[in-house]
């Protein structure tokens, strides 16, 4: 290359990086300025993918199901609910507070699956409660029925009041006094232990230890017992990944508001945006026919679900990737998939920083961060142990397909077919087991794993099993990274609302690749010939 060829080569080096970063923040600009872009647009402050899964076996004999059922409320939107029943007849069953799904059938014969789908948005609800408020204050006919005693909230009992005194709570002081009071005893007072069954308030008093809904109980019945209406609520924690697991906590009425409080988790007057209310009151979340081995999990998955306000505001204007996704949407390419190709770039930038900048080996160049798209619907933990199971037992099989002595491309042909074949086995297991993150273990990419079992094997045949694993559990680490930056909900927000982001990104990969010095781990691994010069 000649020397003004050169000149004019590193001239475009470091002015094209400059411009692709003046470009995005112009049109970023623009668009916050002219056209009212922002993240809130595009963002609720908590979506989640919700799937219930009930199983049981009939006898030729009745079965009815019912479930507890989230409806809109202040602190909860719900939509895109979706009910299976296979051959059971669905119905609503609605009353004032609860809203509930009953599947019935007059006879079912064998097993049965049953399904509730439905994506649940969310938000923090903090209550600042009135400190004139007190007790004696009038209570509306709607709220006076939570003021009487039941088997399980003994708001009259003698222990209930003996306990009311001790803790020198009065009708006479505000009901912000006597809600912390009620709340530190239940919270600080009482150890907390996992119970399978119901305890109700008196009992708890005595053991002075419960599950939630123990502490909640004793709760409810010292606000009774104090003329402040009190009641049980329902729900379920919010977190992704399976589970069974159920919650309850209270509220009290105070100043024409229903107020929430959690001695478990230690929410005073606030409902976190992780709590999902399903129902209220002192009524089961599910109940069913008896001796139909009946079974039942939750799905939850984090989701990024956009406003439909945000939207509509959004497909006013010019520049916006929405009317892109609209027109995707008509060849039936769904938004997720578009997140999915949109952050790509995104989640390689984990991929060059770990190789370039800290030197760290992989199987592939942009292998890791395929793999991480695995990782997007198994979630990462599942997806790590995937991956090894898949690893290992492509190795197995291409040890045993070396000794037929094929040609290179019927021979990766057949690891193919054949992980496919472990995948779809992996799947039914964790159907039949009912853990639906093997069960999505399908949703890996087939050729990136083939592929990567491929290289494994030729390294271990090189360099040795021990390199090999090695380099799998460098690739590992960049692959989580890389995840974790393509499944940020921040950084999805940023990009959905300016793709130019990723001009940007390009800029980044220009500086990178013209870096040319040590990589971080050289340092280490050359750190006796730095000392000597």
């Amino acid at each position: 290359m000649s020397v003004s060829r050169l000149k004019a080569s590193k001239v475009l080096i470091g002015v094209l990086p400059a411009l692709l970063i003046f470009v995005a923040s112009a049109v970023a600009m623009y668009k916050i300025k002219y056209l009212g872009y922002n993240l809130e647009a595009v963002t609720q402050s908590e979506s989640y993918h919700l799937e219930m899964v009930m199983e049981l076996d009939g006898h030729s004999s009745p079965v009815e199901v019912s479930i507890a059922l989230p409806k809109n409320l202040p602190n909860q939107t719900v939509k895109d609910e979706a009910f299976g029943s296979d051959d059971l007849k669905f119905s609503f069953e609605k009353n004032r507070l609860n809203r509930r799904g009953k599947w019935q059938s007059s006879s079912v014969d064998g097993k049965r699956q049953l399904n509730y789908t439905a994506t649940i948005l969310t938000k923090n609800i903090k209550y600042i409660i009135d400190s004139t408020i007190l007790p004696t204050n009038q209570v509306p006919k709607s709220a006076a029925f939570y003021l009487l005693p039941d088997s399980m909230i003994q708001s009259e009992n003698p222990e209930i009041k003996d306990l009311a005194d001790s803790l020198h709570l009065s009708s006479d002081s505000s009901i912000l006094y006597n809600s912390r009071i009620i709340y530190d005893f239940a919270t600080y007072g009482m150890n907390y232990v996992r119970y399978s069954g119901t305890i109700d308030a008196l009992t708890a008093y005595r053991l002075n230890e419960a599950s939630c809904g123990g502490k909640s109980r004793i709760m409810a019945a010292l606000a009774r017992y104090l003329g402040i209406p009190a009641r049980l609520v329902g729900g379920k924690i919010l977190s992704s990944g399976q589970s069974k697991a159920t919650h309850i906590w209270v509220e009290f009425y105070i100043g024409n508001y229903w107020v929430p409080f959690c001695p478990t988790n230690e929410y005073f007057a606030e409902i976190p945006s992780n709590y999902l209310i399903l129902y209220y009151g002192e009524i089961s979340f599910i109940t069913h026919t008896k001796d139909i081995n009946f079974k039942y999990y939750f799905n939850l998955k984090k989701r990024l679900t956009s406003t439909v306000a945000g939207l509509n505001k959004l497909k006013k204007n010019p520049l916006d990737i929405l009317n892109i996704w609209a027109t995707f949407k008509k060849v039936a390419i769904s938004l997720e998939l578009l997140k999915i190709i949109i952050m790509l770039p995104i989640g390689v930038l984990a991929v060059v920083f770990f190789r370039n900048i800290v030197g760290l080996e992989t199987f592939g160049t942009f292998m890791p961060a395929l793999i991480a798209i695995g990782f997007r619907d198994t979630g990462l933990s599942s997806g790590i142990l995937l991956f090894a199971l898949i690893m290992g037992f492509g190795s197995v099989m291409r040890v045993i397909l070396e000794r037929l002595h094929l040609l290179h491309t019927p021979r990766l042909a057949i690891l193919l077919s054949t992980v496919v074949l472990f995948n779809l086995g992996l799947t039914a297991v964790g159907v039949s087991l009912g853990f639906l993150n093997f069960a999505r273990v399908a949703l890996f990419p087939m050729i990136i794993l083939t592929l990567t079992v491929e290289r494994l094997s030729i390294i271990t045949e090189e360099s040795g099993i021990w390199n090999a694993l090695r380099i799998a559990f460098l690739t590992l680490i960049v692959a989580s990274s890389s995840y974790a930056i393509m499944s940020s909900r921040f950084l999805q927000s940023i990009v959905i609302t300016f793709p130019e982001t990723i001009l940007v990104v390009i800029a980044i990969y220009i500086y990178i690749g013209r870096y040319s010095g040590f990589r971080l781990i050289e340092f280490t691994r050359f750190k006796h010939l730095l000392v000597r010069s």
